[in-house]
């Protein structure tokens, strides 16, 4: 089926909670990031391309498509480091069938946009974590966990050492991880 931009677009909004379509409502850039990394840190998924620099929604998903993205980070999860299809040594390749749980699927079927809200399915997601020092990922870098929201340069002690967070800036958007510092 052929998805118009318009009607995609009208479908993604709608798709979204009010506190999300809100956003491209505030019209000082500076306060729409602080509300979007706000939300982000509540739990909701932000798209930041979308929903914080405010570009076309099919647009972005169409880009997404075809540059062969299945999915792609939310705000406050870690980016992805190399294009789909691509690799570099040491480099961890892009995963197309396994997304990170809270990433954004890229979809231009309006199928997948329902109206909000959105019929509850049953949950099959185990509670978050109460250590926000995720899996190591390589040397003394380790993964956040999902529902972290400690601000960088926070520590944690846990029985592996002691973590301080680290939070960049990218392209993508936001993304955070944790080294280990003893």
């Amino acid at each position: 089926m052929d998805t118009t931009q318009t009607a995609f677009d009208q479908a993604y909004w709608a798709s979204q909670p009010p506190e999300i379509r809100a956003l491209p409502g505030i019209a000082s850039q500076d306060d729409r990031v602080s509300s979007a990394a706000n939300l982000a840190a509540r739990g909701f998924t932000i798209d930041v391309p979308i929903m914080v620099w405010s570009w076309d929604a099919y647009l972005v998903m169409k880009l997404r498509a075809d540059g062969g993205y299945s999915w792609v980070p939310s705000a406050l999860q870690q980016a992805v480091t190399i294009a789909p299809g691509l690799g570099a040594p040491g480099a961890v390749p892009y995963d197309p069938n396994n997304p990170p749980a809270g990433a954004i699927k890229v979809s231009l079927n309006l199928g997948d946009y329902p109206p909000y809200p959105a019929p509850a399915a049953p949950s099959t997601a185990t509670a978050p974590s109460s250590d926000p020092v995720g899996a190591q990922s390589i040397g003394n870098i380790y993964l956040t966990t999902p529902g972290d929201t400690y601000a960088a340069g926070a520590q944690v002690t846990d029985s592996r050492g002691t973590f301080q967070k680290v939070v960049t800036i990218t392209p993508f958007g936001r993304s955070s991880y944790w080294e280990k510092i003893s």
